[in-house]
């Protein structure tokens, strides 16, 4: 099973939030899958810490929605909930849309280069197939935004909301459209701010946050086919399956 490779925590954060950290990525990321059994021991022989702040992350995770614990039972990954996928992805939509109009009045020559230059290795990383790297560029893209508008603390607010839409933006990052698509309207709305167009910016944002409707589509209709037919990635889930 890939897993994220456990960095040293830093001395300014509890082993708790540590390990909290580190399991939302890999929950995030897909590396602990949809209904995959989590076990304390095990996590805490990986990290090398005590079961006590692995105990206490599972229930901050179980109060994200990331988690179900069954007492006395099991510990598992929650599937994917399309419910709350939907949820995000309004509130997320609305709060971008606002954030790239502010930016289209605020851009500077730097923070546009900064832009480009995401845009140049999220290319590279299209072309590679890394889709690790393009969703974490991706997310540096976005947040790049909302620092340009003087909104970066939203954006820190704007993460727990985003969390399980996130779950299946990483599994659907190249599907049912290429990668390539996301870098595209990237560029798209680049070249709106660029131009200082808050009308245009505001647009290509909407476009671009919509796309992840598509993945939905995909999955409704994956569990509603009574044939049990399946299309796109089985790593996805479906929801509260």
């Amino acid at each position: 099973m890939f897993a994220l490779e456990p960095a040293a925590p830093p001395r300014t954060r509890s082993t708790a939030q540590h390990v909290y950290e580190m399991l939302r990525a890999e929950i995030v990321m897909n590396a602990l899958k949809p209904r995959e059994p989590i076990r304390e021991a095990l996590i805490a022989e990986r990290l090398g810490v005590s079961r006590t702040p692995v105990r206490e992350a599972l229930l901050r995770l179980a109060d994200l929605g990331l988690v179900d614990i069954y007492p006395q039972s099991a510990t598992r990954v929650a599937p994917i909930r399309l419910e709350k996928v939907r949820a995000a992805q309004l509130i997320r939509e609305a709060v971008e849309v606002e954030v790239v109009r502010r930016a289209a009045g605020a851009m500077d020559a730097a923070a546009l280069a900064g832009l480009e230059g995401l845009i140049e290795d999220q290319t590279v990383a299209a072309e590679r197939g890394d889709i690790r790297r393009l969703f974490e560029l991706d997310e540096a893209f976005h947040r790049a935004i909302f620092a340009a508008a003087g909104l970066a603390a939203v954006a820190d607010e704007l993460e727990d909301v985003k969390v399980h839409l996130n779950r299946l933006r990483y599994v659907s990052v190249d599907w049912p459209r290429s990668a390539g698509f996301i870098v595209a309207e990237h560029a798209e709305i680049m070249a709106a701010l660029k131009a200082r167009d808050a009308a245009a910016a505001e647009a290509a944002m909407r476009v671009h946050l919509r796309a992840i409707l598509a993945a939905l589509d995909v999955i409704t209709r994956r569990a509603d086919d009574p044939a049990g037919q399946r299309t796109g990635r089985d790593d996805a889930g479906r929801e509260d399956a």
